[in-house]
């Protein structure tokens, strides 16, 4: 089979021949209909600084936002049958650990596994998943649009940190393709008012089309003063960007007791001038996600696709064969959804 191979500690990747995956008695094995490209994907195909810090063991298949069929199940694996269809949660946890016995499973402490960086990922024809990490789909599910999963999980588990979300009034910083799920999916999840802010016009734009009530443009207004304008009171900051400055800034806009949820990645040092005054004293919640909440996240995820309130077409920003990873590259920051890869045959 073809499988894109991150083989150096360098930019770049190789599209290799390998042999199909053995699996094991709990995994699946998955023919990969279509796989996206995350933002995290670009960073391990430029060998970005958070990369290399994770010290990540080469070779390794990339990739993992991804649906496709099962065709072979191990013999202890009871809740899937060939001809199923699948999406693939990245994180592969052990389940015995205090961490996925307490309900953070998604964060397992015990050298948990992760598509596409510790375990082969979907960048492939077939892909070896273990059944803890499958994600049942339809029988009539789209392919293409069900390669979207993971990331509007994410932006779902983002949402879940935010203390009370109905009547809420949150900002979503930088309007990427999870960024734009992040407004989508908060207005069907109850939130009141969402404000986009970013740079790019067509992006911020298309927010607007997704259920923003308002999008802010950094490079022509200030952005905590605008959010102001229209309202005393911002519950949420969810920051898809990594930006220390925006980040910062950022602050000054939640009300007393909001919260920060962060889900970008923050590259460089984050300092917070005024910590006192600025975030204890307001008793501001700072945190962060991994990932999807095992698996409250998923149930919500189906139940608001199942609705018709959140649509996955809306992020399909191009389709292409696998062979042509360059192309989504090279299109990657300028698309409002995501690239979608096709493997050999499909």
């Amino acid at each position: 089979m073809k499988a894109l191979r991150k083989t150096k500690a360098a930019a770049g990747a190789e599209l290799l021949d390998l042999p199909v995956p053995e699996i094991g008695p709990r995994d699946l094995l998955v023919k990969v209909k279509a796989t996206a490209l995350c933002k995290s994907d670009v960073e391990v195909f430029e060998w970005s600084p958070l990369v290399q810090a994770a010290n990540y063991t080469l070779p390794f298949t990339m990739g993992h936002e991804f649906a496709g069929e099962v065709v072979k199940t191990g013999e202890l694996v009871q809740g899937f049958v060939p001809g199923d269809k699948v999406a693939g949660e990245t994180h592969i946890p052990c389940g015995i650990c205090r961490e996925c016995r307490t309900g953070n499973a998604h964060i397992c402490g015990n050298h948990m596994g992760v598509l596409g960086r510790t375990f082969n990922g979907s960048f492939a024809e077939y892909i070896r998943l273990p059944e803890v990490s499958a994600i049942k789909l339809a029988a009539d599910a789209d392919y293409v649009q069900c390669s979207l999963y993971e990331p509007l999980g994410t932006a779902i588990h983002a949402l879940q940190k935010v203390k009370v979300l109905s009547g809420a009034h949150i900002a979503v910083l930088g309007p990427g393709t999870i960024g734009l799920m992040t407004c989508e999916a908060a207005k069907a999840m109850g939130v009141s008012r969402v404000f986009a802010v970013g740079t790019n016009p067509e992006r911020l734009k298309y927010s607007r089309e997704l259920g923003a009530d308002a999008a802010i443009n950094t490079k022509e207004q200030d952005f905590v003063r605008e959010i102001k304008r229209h309202t005393s009171r911002l519950d949420a900051v969810i920051d898809c960007t990594g930006n220390t400055a925006l980040i910062n800034h950022a602050i000054d806009a939640l009300a007393i007791a909001g919260t920060l949820v962060h889900m970008g990645n923050v590259q460089k040092e984050l300092t917070i001038p005024g910590f006192m005054y600025r975030v204890v004293y307001r008793e501001l919640t700072i945190t962060g996600i991994f990932g999807r909440h095992l698996y409250t996240t998923w149930d919500i995820l189906n139940s608001l696709l199942e609705s018709g309130r959140v649509k996955l077409e809306h992020y399909v920003g191009e389709v292409m064969p696998l062979s042509q990873y360059q192309k989504g590259l090279e299109h990657f920051s300028r698309l409002k959804g995501r690239a979608v890869m096709l493997p050999e045959g499909e």
